[in-house]
């Protein structure tokens, strides 16, 4: 019989409850939530850190106080940010201001591999990313449930048991992933969420157990339905880094443009605050806490935003890069409730 088979979704499949969380947390937060968040963090720290100890944020602000030079250290951070976004986005994005030749080899390739797809479908691939996903999910799963019929008239039980136990997961795991992708937008992280869910690797790996297990019981007919399925599944792998590229890519248009629009009121207000502010300035209290600690924590807060949503950005894209290391049959993360295999010594 088969190992037992992984969860559906991706969460699912991880043991600890503390990384599940940490990943929805890392991944499927909105980026303008967590950034307010962290904003919030940061306004809440020092506004309670302001009420310990003896020294105020008033009689930090005289010439020889720590607050003006803060916000003028500020204004070298959010320049080194701004510029930092910049280069990585220009470097991202070079390979789209390369000559015509690679143009055309990068058009080539993707053509290519749609040919080769629709060989398959019979019919042209959809355009969109979402689309050309789904399709690939929903040619596995009927490719999957035609290997099934052809192999339920074996007399090998052990061999029947094992394809059905298959095809089964498999066809669940894609019923869920298509779900998902039906109606998802580029640039929508969703897209990304139902590819990391469809657990190819588990399904390639099992595939390749079964083929090895029973070839000598395979007949020609049920070695064909299995090839073109393990063809089928090898598609998904380099489909999905391709949308994960052209995610990143979005994603990090996106990033470059919104830390400007941020970097430049933040410079403008810790230039403001490192050069003019002095301890007379908001005289009085609010909520029993002198009105120069709102003001200075506020200032602070919006001035550190562009590199609170660099951060909020990075998570993402870091874990989501860690999560695709491998593209094939490996699966890396031994955390990952992969299923139990049981080898032969």
């Amino acid at each position: 019989m088969g190992d037992s088979a992984p969860d559906d979704r991706m969460y699912e499949r991880i043991d600890s409850r503390y990384d599940r969380l940490r990943l929805k947390f890392l991944l499927n937060l909105n980026r303008h939530v967590l950034t307010t968040g962290l904003a919030l963090g940061l306004f809440s720290a020092i506004v309670g850190m302001s009420t310990l100890g003896d020294a105020s944020l008033r009689e930090m602000m005289g010439p020889n106080g720590l607050v003006r030079p803060a916000f003028q250290t500020m204004i070298l951070s959010i320049t080194t940010a701004v510029t930092l976004v910049v280069t990585i986005s220009q470097l991202v994005l070079a390979q789209e201001l390369g000559p015509l030749g690679d143009q055309r080899e990068r058009m080539s390739g993707e053509i290519s591999f749609r040919d080769d797809v629709e060989d398959f479908l019979g019919t042209a691939s959809p355009p969109q990313p979402n689309a050309f996903l789904r399709v690939l999910v929903e040619l596995s799963s009927d490719k999957a449930e035609w290997a099934g019929d052809v192999v339920a008239n074996s007399d090998d039980d052990e061999l029947r048991a094992d394809v059905q136990q298959f095809v089964d997961n498999l066809v669940s795991n894609a019923e869920l992933v298509n779900e998902q992708l039906r109606d998802v937008q580029f640039g929508n992280f969703a897209i990304m969420q139902a590819a990391l869910d469809y657990n190819y690797s588990w399904h390639i790996y099992e595939l390749r157990r079964i083929r090895k297990e029973h070839a000598d019981a395979l007949t020609d007919e049920q070695q064909e339905a299995l090839d073109e399925l393990n063809a089928v599944l090898q598609f998904f792998a380099p489909a999905r880094e391709h949308v994960k590229s052209l995610y990143f890519e979005s994603d990090l248009v996106n990033l470059s443009r919104q830390i400007l629009y941020l970097g430049l009121p933040a410079l403008a207000i810790a230039a403001g605050m490192g050069f003019f502010s002095n301890s007379g300035m908001v005289p009085g209290e609010t909520l029993g806490i002198d009105n120069i600690t709102w003001v200075v924590s506020g200032a602070f807060t919006i001035t550190a935003l562009p590199l609170l949503l660099l951060a909020a950005y990075i998570f993402r894209l870091t874990t989501l890069a860690k999560r695709t290391l491998s593209i094939g049959p490996s699966i890396l993360r031994p955390s990952e409730n992969a299923g139990e295999s049981k080898w032969e010594e």
